[in-house]
């Protein structure tokens, strides 16, 4: 079952309270730093998470557990050799990114 059947399932008179509910939660995503992994609180902000559709190309760039660095893409190449250098770890949402 794919998102799609599942929101078209939502009697239309309900439809409006879903979709604000969906977008609040998008907002509290937006808006409120993620917890660390280890707080009482992460599973819930997870859960407000995927249901904020942030999932794929539209998750945020902080999660819980990660951390992102920006730089620009000129500069990516040397900012990878050095996280290599430092032994950190590199996590990519591209499989073909990924280390074997």
């Amino acid at each position: 079952m794919d998102l799609s059947t599942l929101l078209s399932a939502v009697p239309d008179k309900y439809a409006l309270y879903v979709s604000a509910f969906i977008i609040l939660c998008k907002l509290v995503t937006v808006l409120v730093k993620p917890p660390a992994s280890t707080a009482k609180l992460a599973w819930l902000y997870q859960i407000v998470s995927l249901i904020g559709l942030n999932v794929g190309w539209a998750a945020n760039r902080l999660q819980i557990g990660k951390t992102g660095v920006m730089v620009a893409r000129s500069d990516a190449e040397e900012a990878k050799a050095a996280l290599t250098q430092a032994n950190i770890p590199l996590v990519s949402p591209k499989p073909t990114d990924r280390s074997s």
